[in-house]
């Protein structure tokens, strides 16, 4: 099979499953914004931040780290170690950073729910990251091995067991945020007990603490980074919280994630591409071809989608959200370009980790990260929310700047700007168009006339964008 077909099979699959997996996660939108106040939805957002710095810990970038080398490494038998490793760090990272929850629950109480009584949360929050972690890295072997339909079926699975328990907790029983944790914490454990099972002839003893140490200095630069990431894309429901209200947060919070439909797309993309991306970096000349050719097309792919959430966001949130979050309508529109710049960087960056240099990409997401603080600082208290959608947007177009200067001279790749700019300049107009139109008819013929404008930027054959021939095949 070509490269061209596996790449398609993969990501069509990941975007199928991902697509399906996200669909039912979307349900859970009209249950939380009909069964919680916007200030309880506040106080999720918030711990759903405290679970992500968790989890930058716990995994200390050993879970990039073992993506990277269990792809290059043809031995089965240090693949294992690998996988071995990597599972005994995170967890007893996981146990260290339960531990320290509980004895700093109060505090932590404070800052994500406004008050030191619910300590309750910071364990559940805790021990959710724990579980979350360790999943996320046994998973990994599917994505490894390029196993996506097993990878999705798990993934389906785990959501499905996540929709029925906030149902049940969360609706029938009335528990709130403590509902959605329970309801996740319960779902990681049904899914962790066969995966356990089925993944345990990876583990290998006694393990390389040579071994050991290398993956964890290399992925120990991931932490800051990661944590710079964190920064960019959660921090601003703290900032809200402080400077503008839990309800606001809580408002700003539903918009995002709606926009964020366009990310589940690049996602199953990005869940595909990565082993891609190495293989390829090992040939440069084919990766300067391949890599702009996949960016335009994966751009305005994601363009036309993020011009059809904003277009039709009238309909989407008359069924999906709760009357008292009708004006996070309006963050849709940043939210959803900001994909497109996170998109770019992806490959604007790759040289960072193909050519071994992610001690670089701290100081890349570092400087996105202060500036989004910063612009939230500014502009939340003028616009409220709205500013921290703005501010979202012009970070992630730094992000993307600051990743082409730096690592393109690692690996030097010629963009077409030209087509890059023509797609994102189309996709804005689209936008900004369809969102002054009241009548659906209208909308749908703007929507088919800037896609046709869209595809037309593009030029290239979609399906001829990659070489032929196995990456193992010699030139």
């Amino acid at each position: 099979m070509s490269l061209r077909r596996d790449l398609i099979r993969d990501t069509v699959l990941y975007g199928v499953g991902d697509i399906l997996t996200k669909a039912i996660a979307f349900l859970l939108i009209p249950l939380y914004t009909n069964a919680l106040l916007p200030d309880e939805y506040g106080v999720y957002q918030l711990i759903v931040l405290y679970v992500t710095i968790a989890m930058v810990f716990q995994l200390s970038g050993m879970n990039v780290a073992l993506f990277k080398h269990f792809v290059v490494t043809p031995e089965e038998a240090k693949r294992r170690e690998l996988f071995t490793i990597t599972l005994i760090w995170v967890f007893f990272s996981s146990i260290a950073i339960i531990g320290l929850s509980i004895l700093l629950s109060r505090p932590l109480s404070e800052l994500v729910a406004g008050t030191s009584t619910r300590t309750d949360l910071v364990g559940l929050a805790a021990l959710s990251s724990g579980l979350d972690t360790i999943l996320l890295v046994i998973l990994l072997i599917f994505r490894m091995e390029k196993r996506p339909i097993d990878y999705v079926a798990y993934s389906f699975i785990k959501i499905l067991l996540i929709l029925a328990g906030n149902f049940v907790l969360v609706w029938h029983f009335r528990m709130g945020v403590s509902g959605i944790l329970l309801a996740g914490i319960v779902a990681n454990l049904v899914i962790l007990l066969p995966l356990i099972y089925r993944v345990s002839s990876y583990f290998v003893w006694p393990i390389s603490r040579k071994l050991f140490a290398h993956l964890l200095m290399w992925g120990i630069p991931f932490i800051p980074s990661s944590l710079a990431t964190v920064i960019l894309t959660l921090s601003d429901r703290l900032l809200l919280r402080y400077m503008d209200g839990f309800e606001s947060a809580g408002i700003y919070s539903v918009g995002y994630k709606i926009g964020g439909a366009v990310l589940l797309l690049y996602t199953a993309f990005r869940f595909a591409w990565g082993p891609y991306m190495f293989e390829l970096a090992k040939k440069s000349e084919t990766a300067r071809r391949t890599y702009p050719r996949v960016l335009n097309i994966l751009i305005a792919i994601l363009g036309v989608a993020a011009m059809g959430l904003v277009g039709f966001s009238q309909e989407i949130f008359s069924l999906f959200v709760g009357e008292l979050y009708y004006s996070a309508r309006a963050v849709l529109i940043p939210i959803s370009l900001a994909v497109l710049f996170d998109a770019a960087s992806l490959f604007f960056g790759a040289a960072l980790q193909t050519r071994d240099r992610t001690i670089y990409i701290p100081a890349v997401t570092s400087l996105a990260a202060i500036a989004n603080i910063f612009l939230n600082i500014m502009l939340i208290p003028k616009f409220g929310f709205m500013g921290a959608a703005w501010a979202t947007l012009a970070s992630y177009m730094l992000l993307a700047l600051m990743s082409f200067r730096i690592a393109n001279p690692f690996m030097p790749v010629k963009y077409n700007w030209g087509k890059l700019f023509a797609i994102v300049f189309a996709v804005s107009a689209g936008m900004a168009v369809m969102w002054h139109l009241d009548l659906l008819l209208m909308r749908i013929g703007i929507f088919c006339t800037f896609t046709v404008v869209i595809l037309f930027c593009l030029e290239d054959n979609p399906f001829k964008m990659l070489p032929k021939g196995r990456l193992s095949e010699k030139p």
